[in-house]
């Protein structure tokens, strides 16, 4: 049975969201930080959210748990981590990345 909110995923697609992901230990420490912006092209069960990166267009997966992505409020936003600014978009999200123990290699993920 379908879980996906297919009529909220419509809206959202052609839609610019930016999210941040931490990554954590299997301790719960964090490891890294990464942000990233992108256009949702697609959203399904399959692959989650699909984004093409407004960097370099490459395809990004984000989880497809749609009652996370909140509605963004007007203005600039400034990816820290690339110093790269988005205005006005659409949606938001952050993200825990918890990794099994021994594996602390944030590039696997």
């Amino acid at each position: 049975m379908s879980t996906l909110d297919q009529e909220k995923a419509n809206t959202m697609l052609g839609k610019i969201v930016l999210a941040g992901i931490t990554y954590l230990d299997a301790d719960g420490n964090a490891l890294e930080q990464k942000q990233c912006a992108g256009e949702i092209l697609r959203i399904n069960e399959d692959e989650g959210v699909v984004v093409a990166s407004l960097i370099d267009g490459e395809e990004l997966f984000l989880p497809p748990h749609l009652d996370h992505y909140k509605v963004a409020g007007p203005g600039d936003y400034t990816l820290r981590s690339i110093e790269f600014t988005v205005t006005d978009p659409d949606y938001l999200c952050t993200w825990d990345v918890h990794l099994a123990q021994g594996n602390d290699d944030t590039d696997a993920v």
